[in-house]
């Protein structure tokens, strides 16, 4: 039996480096886009249908396209900003445009586009040109995920869905400067687990960003709640409400109690209806939320001074708690 004359492929070495230099090694700081709450990098924001996601994302494009604060509570810089307003047609983003400037002038800076592209095919190759020609871009806003999902084989979502943003996240690290944010919508799971996992889709989705939020409506019609949890930053909640007439968004100012994630409140009110201690299996039957959760908000809690904790694995509530008129932004980490 004669040997193969072919020889066998070359596979390529690893890039190894040793703990000791990694530790060792400078890292630029993370660029913030939004304040202290979202960084640069590739944001999926989800949210349910007419929950006000695109305007949301409207009014923060304005905000960057102008300088200054986005939602009247957080600090943005000054950029060129490049909403993809692939849903609802030209006549209603106008619309909602001349409203939100209630009668300023638009900003400059502000670009807007559509496009039939799909990930995976030339649309990151049209964002790469605008982010490349740009003399300071900040943000994309890519309206809807819908719009421009390849279409999927259905032999392995995760993994196809995985695959599908790798372009876009592959393009938020070459522009450490931009936020590029992925606008998405959410299923019908249960409202009392973990927020996150009312995104739609896989795991793959999620895994592929560098942060995830979720748009949450209130019981009253123009409040909602946004919940973003990026990788290289402090999860936080914020409270907005809409203004029905310009249809912008701002921080809601409550005192500090009312200004708690619905998952904290939950675990305070039952720590204050039992009065006394528990530990993380009985409170995540007590009040419906995962054991997981529990125990990591647990131990958010006692770091901020929430709860008190004098034996081990067991908890119970501050009496300490205030209820002060204090900033959203300054509660939510």
């Amino acid at each position: 039996m004669s040997k193969s004359s072919s020889s066998p492929r070359a596979i390529p070495p690893l890039g190894i480096i040793t703990a000791t230099d990694l530790v060792a090694r400078e890292l630029p700081p993370v660029r913030m886009v939004v304040g202290n709450i979202i960084p640069a990098g590739l944001l999926l924001l989800a949210g349910d249908p007419k929950v006000g996601k695109s305007l949301l994302c409207q009014d923060l494009a304005i905000s960057i396209a102008r300088g200054g604060e986005a939602w009247g509570a957080f600090d943005v810089q000054q950029g060129q900003v490049l909403y993809l307003a692939n849903e609802g047609g030209e006549r209603s983003f106008r619309e909602r445009l001349i409203r939100m400037l209630d009668g300023e002038d638009a900003p400059a800076d502000l670009h807007i586009a559509r496009s039939t592209e799909l990930l995976g095919g030339h649309l990151e190759s049209q964002l790469a040109w605008w982010l490349a020609q740009g003399s300071n871009p900040r943000l994309i806003v890519v309206d809807t995920f819908a719009s421009v999902a390849p279409d999927q084989r259905g032999v392995n979502r995760h993994t196809e869905e995985y695959k599908s943003l790798m372009g876009l996240s592959e393009l938020a690290s070459s522009y450490p400067d931009v936020l590029i944010i992925l606008v998405h919508h959410t299923n019908k799971s249960n409202e009392f687990g973990d927020v996150m996992h009312r995104i739609s889709g896989s795991n793959g989705l999620t895994a592929a960003t560098d942060g995830n939020a979720v748009l949450s409506r209130q019981p009253t019609a123009n409040q909602a709640t946004l919940t973003i949890r990026p990788r290289n930053a402090a999860e936080s909640e914020l409270q907005l409400q809409r203004d029905p007439s310009r249809l912008t968004w701002t921080i809601v100012e409550q005192d500090e109690r009312a200004m708690l994630s619905r998952s904290r409140q939950r675990i305070l009110d039952y720590l204050e209806t039992t009065q006394r201690e528990a530990g993380p299996k009985e409170i995540a039957e007590g009040t419906g939320l995962s054991y997981a959760a529990v125990r990591q908000q647990l131990l958010k809690m006692r770091e901020d001074g929430q709860i008190r904790s004098r034996n081990r694995g067991q908890y119970e509530a501050d009496t300490r708690l205030n209820h002060n008129q204090n900033k959203t932004h300054e509660l939510m980490f």
